[in-house]
């Protein structure tokens, strides 16, 4: 298949797609006022983050053979809407740090944080509209449905993360469900819409996002290891935070199953308690019972079928791009998604 001349030089690096989003999202939300609203908000988006979902929706973009500004609006509305959950999510599991600084409920108060995190959550929905423009009714109502779909989902996911709080108990099947929705939803639905905005067929895009859920999966419970044993500095979050939230993630439901009930009772009583002491007593107990261990194979299974998912896909768009810069695609997001399980932060 022959090469157009703008699809052969879009050879875009990890470094290339960020500085490209960086200057959207900015351009987005330049000279707007008040400042209790949009100072906030940007204070909470310089302070960086991985950026993996935008830089996932222009990559899927580009994979489909599509023009990456196309796809701009749709990556800026997803880290909004990320932004909004995080900011929202620290004020009810009642986290100290985000990204290595003060939680914007801490720095701010509040009011002015749930505020922020409401803007977030209207400004995701602003910058989508741009999509009727580029991409025709048709594709930016999807896109849109795919988007209201993970509103649900997501406040799904963090009720069930609630009643955890409350009644302690929880399967494995559960936790990984509470990881699809709270985590893995957004990984799906960036790389679905990337492909959408790209040209490529809905079949086609759900198959991609099928792949990228299961590696958000994969991610969500290398994040919750590293938030056990990872160092602090990297990783911005105090460690061992999840245990004193009483946060349902994979290690600790695995280590309630296997522990013994005065075990179970020295791990209850870290919840809503941060004591950096009591908390290393739990870690512990997570490997005695093999727990980090155990989550980490869980984690390599989803990382496998997610990644042999993408391998498999044959993925094409209204753009021309050659089955070689294609499959060069394909293995970029595969070593994307593989920096997942190697990360410190």
């Amino acid at each position: 298949m022959k090469t157009s001349n703008r699809n052969s030089k879009q050879k875009f690096s990890i470094e290339t797609y960020v500085t490209i989003f960086e200057d959207a999202y900015k351009r987005n939300l330049e000279g707007r006022e008040p400042d209790t609203l949009y100072k906030p908000i940007l204070d909470l988006l310089e302070r960086g983050g991985k950026r993996l979902r935008p830089y996932l929706c222009l990559m899927a973009c580009e994979l489909a053979g599509g023009e990456m500004k196309n796809a701009l609006p749709t990556a800026i509305g997803v880290e909004f809407f990320h932004n909004f959950s995080l900011a929202h999510d620290d004020i009810e599991d009642g986290s100290e740090l985000r990204r290595g600084e003060p939680a914007l409920h801490v720095k701010y108060g509040i009011p002015i944080a749930l505020n922020a995190g409401d803007g977030l959550y209207a400004l995701c929905y602003e910058a989508l509209k741009a999509n009727e423009r580029l991409l025709g009714v048709e594709r930016a109502w999807r896109i849109l449905k795919e988007i209201t779909e993970l509103c649900v989902v997501l406040a799904e996911g963090q009720a069930m993360d609630l009643e955890f709080k409350d009644r302690r108990e929880m399967s494995e099947l559960k936790v990984i469900e509470v990881l699809r929705k709270k985590t893995a939803k957004l990984f799906a639905v960036s790389a679905e819409c990337g492909a959408i905005a790209g040209g490529a067929s809905y079949k086609t895009a759900e198959e991609l996002g099928s792949a990228w859920e299961d590696i958000g999966i994969a991610f969500q419970i290398r994040d919750d290891i590293l938030n056990v044993v990872g160092d602090e500095e990297k990783y911005g979050k105090k460690i061992g935070d999840d245990i004193a939230e009483g946060k349902p993630t994979l290690l600790l439901i695995n280590c309630l199953e296997r522990c013994e009930a005065s075990e179970k009772e020295k791990i209850f009583g870290c919840f809503h308690n941060y004591d950096k002491a009591k908390i290393e007593e739990v870690v512990n107990l997570f490997r005695k019972y093999g727990s980090i261990d155990y989550s980490e194979e869980i984690a390599m299974r989803y990382l496998r079928r997610g990644t042999n998912k993408i391998r498999k896909i044959d993925i094409r768009g209204e753009g021309e791009i050659e089955d070689k810069r294609r499959d060069e695609i394909k293995e970029k997001m595969v070593a994307l998604a593989e920096y997942f399980m190697e990360r410190e932060r």
